[in-house]
């Protein structure tokens, strides 16, 4: 829960105008959601951030399962491609820098 709460705030205090992102939770096999915030930090750069809960303690004082005391994950990422595709198919078989396909915008 607390996740999403930083989410939210990060959200906010960016103006709404970078990403919040949701994905499903490792330690609940998927059940629950896990949510991120992800913002642009140059030309070809992002970073995301994220509140994890700690490893290991589920279940204890520190992480009760939805609410945690965690820590702040800060990922960095550098965008190496950009491609439009006409076909769902087509989008799905470009894997990293796979094979071209003939209908490349």
């Amino acid at each position: 829960m607390n996740c999403w709460i930083v989410a939210m705030w990060l959200w906010l205090a960016a103006g709404g105008h970078p990403y919040s992102w949701v994905r499903r939770s490792h330690a609940f096999r998927g059940l629950i959601p896990h949510f991120g915030y992800s913002e642009r930090t140059g030309f070809r750069y992002y970073r995301s951030i994220e509140y994890r809960p700690p490893k290991n303690r589920l279940w204890t004082e520190e992480d009760l399962g939805i609410v945690f005391s965690g820590e702040f994950v800060v990922t960095h990422y550098r965008l190496i491609a950009v491609r439009r595709w006409e076909t769902k198919e087509q989008a799905l078989a470009d894997h990293y820098f796979g094979k071209h396909h003939e209908h490349i915008r």
